[in-house]
């Protein structure tokens, strides 16, 4: 036991008080990184403080979740292990202190791992909680992005009456954002958690306009001031680059005028489709396109 303490480790001990707790992990729950780097790009924004980590050792198979190495500037060799880090920044108006937590998904020992934050969260005070999560769904990238809400709470508290979020209907296998809201429970801490939605047939590394509409959902929760105009122009040049890089892709194309009239029509606005799914959903349709036009092809050859 007192190893598994001593995973959790602090540089300092802040006080904080009237907590809301953000967090978000690297993995299955952050599509197109947009989950993470909406956290990071706040705690940049707002000069967050690092002040504990969890270490990696007794949680991850790193056979899975690799090391990964890499060049600095001086020529040196850097490894890097998976992070679990915690900030805070407290308000200068007596308001909301926040605690930030960014980690990755744990291949091991889920109820210890949480039973860590659970003892930060615990001794800052953790008013709220809020889970940020990205996940991949049957939208089109050329609608607005779609972000969700959800909570099993009615009330999240004092200054959140008006957020009203829907009551989640999901049933199956969960991600770390269920366990630890669970684990927040016990002590009659509400909780609530945002998704944003990112186009499944979009192979990129990062989505700066569903980061931009996640730090947006977001806004109403917490009251340090953030700026998102200069990640909107990032939005906005990703989005141009998007429409020139499909532009001559008309299978492609195909697929997201079946997914636009789907989005309008607000027929997929429910329980997003296992990943497995969606991938299923795009090869159908390139293979019935391909089959019509290899019919076309036929049907000219017989004239």
């Amino acid at each position: 036991m007192a190893r598994v303490l001593s995973a959790l480790q602090y540089t300092e001990h802040p006080i904080l008080s009237n907590t809301v707790f953000l967090a978000a992990w690297g993995g299955w729950p952050d599509a197109a990184e947009s989950a993470t780097r909406s956290l990071r790009e706040l705690v940049r924004q707002i000069s967050a403080t690092q002040f504990a980590t969890i270490d990696p050792e007794d949680f991850y198979d790193f056979a899975e979740q690799r090391p990964v190495i890499s060049n600095e500037s001086d020529g040196s060799r850097k490894l890097t292990w998976p992070k679990n880090e915690f900030y805070y920044w407290k308000a200068d108006d007596g308001g909301r202190d926040l605690l930030i937590f960014i980690g990755v998904e744990p291949n091991l020992k889920w109820r210890t791992y949480t039973d860590l934050i659970h003892k930060v969260a615990n001794e800052s005070d953790t008013k709220l909680l809020v889970t940020v999560g990205a996940l991949l769904d049957s939208v089109p990238h050329t609608r607005s992005p779609r972000v969700t809400g959800s909570s099993i709470d009615a009330d999240l508290g004092v200054g959140f009456e008006h957020i009203k979020y829907a009551v989640p209907n999901y049933e199956g296998p969960s991600g770390l954002t269920s366990v630890l809201m669970d684990r927040l429970k016990q002590d009659k801490i509400p909780s609530a958690s945002i998704w944003g939605h990112s186009p499944h047939y979009l192979q990129v590394a990062q989505n700066p306009t569903l980061t931009h509409a996640i730090l947006s959902e977001l806004q109403q929760f917490i009251t340090a001031p953030i700026e998102l105009s200069k990640l909107a122009k990032e939005a906005e040049e990703f989005d141009e680059n998007l429409v020139r890089a499909l532009a001559d892709q008309q299978e492609i194309e195909g697929y997201v005028k079946r997914l636009e009239e789907r989005y309008d029509s607000e027929e997929e606005f429910r329980q997003s489709p296992e990943p497995a799914a969606l991938v299923q959903e795009l090869e159908d349709f390139l293979r019935q396109q391909r089959g019509s036009e290899e019919d076309v092809a036929d049907g000219d050859t017989n004239d």
